[in-house]
């Protein structure tokens, strides 16, 4: 008959394995049921293979500085509501016919994060990827291109690159209401964003506008912007494809702008905006629209407006006509006919603008804020077996003893 002491040293040896199988290596990765869990500072550089795809966040994800994250063609991420903040590099590169897929939380790319260098192939850039994840830069100069994108971009400081995207934000979700691109130095108290965003297809966007420039000189080129209509379809002097703040110098030239509640809109003060070769036309309320005391005169000559007649142009230009308190809009000469070159040219090279170099500062990066910790399937799966295989023996041990 088996001794009690042989049953009772049995269950302590399973029991010891099994709590180990559960709880070692749960920092910062895990193989879990078929998917990668993450979380945590990667200190190294890391691949994210397709093989361990879907990649899914268990907290807060940060790469330190001169760390590269390199997500291959094919992968997953599930941010979970959750942030990458990259201090370093991070390189996603999907394929036409592999796209990466970025779903939920924040992209966050900080001022010390590597911008694109197209002479090395090095640098921050999301490539052929499906993102469904809010991106966000501070003074960085990344590459956003050729991507299908459901979420805004805030876009502070630096020249990033925003090319040959499809983006589309349409929701009924007021929680999901945003601008598509919102161009600004707020943090900077200066004007040096020089973004470029050229050859998108871009529509929607529920607040104020689909794109919002609040300072700097971006340039916005051969694009179709559409359909802002504002949440719930309002049809507000607010309500635009392109929204101008003062002391912008934007611009904006060979874009389709069409079928908005509005197709420009300049905000009090004084901007600079240079508009040109664009087909400005089919909007609402108004082509161009001088808001609330916009004082400059704007240039707007040599575009096109839908049509010839000097009268029906000018219904659909709000300026210093309609109100003495504004500038004037001079628009001719104009174009006679709509400009075939104000679309995306999908045929283009890739555009290339000078990266900024990331500080020198060598600090470590800091731990990024944890929100609280989903509970991980491991740990879960692991105490139920333990607890079973507890519950059995203690069953059979008792039966033994019993039979004494």
């Amino acid at each position: 008959m088996v001794s009690l002491l042989k049953i009772i040293t049995c269950l302590t040896l399973i029991m010891v394995i099994l709590l180990s199988l559960v709880f070692v290596g749960n920092v910062h990765s895990d193989t879990v049921q078929g998917y990668e869990a993450v979380n945590g500072i990667i200190t190294s550089d890391t691949t994210w293979t397709k093989a361990n795809s879907p990649y899914n966040l268990t907290g807060n994800v940060a790469i330190d500085k001169r760390v590269t994250l390199t997500i291959e063609p094919g992968v997953t991420v599930n941010l979970n509501s959750y942030f990458i903040r990259v201090n370093g590099t991070l390189t996603a590169r999907g394929t036409s016919t592999d796209n990466i897929c970025l779903n939920d939380g924040y992209l966050e790319f900080t001022a010390s994060s590597a911008g694109w260098n197209p002479q090395t192939g090095t640098g921050c850039i999301i490539e052929n990827a499906v993102i469904n994840s809010i991106i966000r830069t501070t003074q960085v100069s990344l590459l956003i291109n050729n991507n299908t994108i459901t979420k805004s971009l805030s876009l502070a400081g630096g020249s990033p690159i925003v090319s040959k995207n499809t983006i589309a934000i349409f929701s009924d979700d007021p929680q999901s209401r945003a601008r598509a691109i919102s161009i600004s130095d707020t943090l900077y108290l200066s004007s040096k964003n020089t973004a470029l965003i050229i050859d998108n297809m871009i529509s929607g966007g529920f607040e104020q506008a689909t794109i919002v420039i609040g300072s700097g000189s971006p340039i916005i080129q051969r694009n179709i912007i559409s359909n802002n209509y504002g949440y719930g379809g309002n049809l507000g002097y607010g309500q635009a494809g392109i929204f101008i703040y003062p002391n912008a110098s934007p611009i904006i030239k060979q874009n389709t702008i069409t079928k908005n509640a509005n197709g420009i809109v300049l905000l009090e003060g004084n901007s600079n905006p240079t508009i040109v070769y664009n087909n400005i036309e089919d909007n609402t309320n108004y082509n161009l629209y001088l808001n609330l005391g916009a004082q400059s005169n704007i240039d707007a000559t040599n575009n096109w407006w839908g049509t010839t007649d000097i009268i029906e142009i000018d219904k659909k230009i709000w300026d210093y006509h309609d109100d003495f308190n504004l500038g004037k809009v001079n628009y001719t000469p104009f174009l006679n006919t709509p400009n075939p070159q104000a679309v995306p040219d999908q045929n283009t090279p890739t555009p290339t603008l000078t990266p900024t170099p990331p500080p020198t500062d060598s600090s470590s990066t800091p731990a990024p804020s944890q929100e609280p910790r989903q509970p991980e399937p491991t740990i879960i799966v692991g105490v139920a077996i333990v607890a079973v295989v507890f519950g059995a023996g203690l069953g059979l041990l008792i039966y033994l003893a019993k039979r004494k």
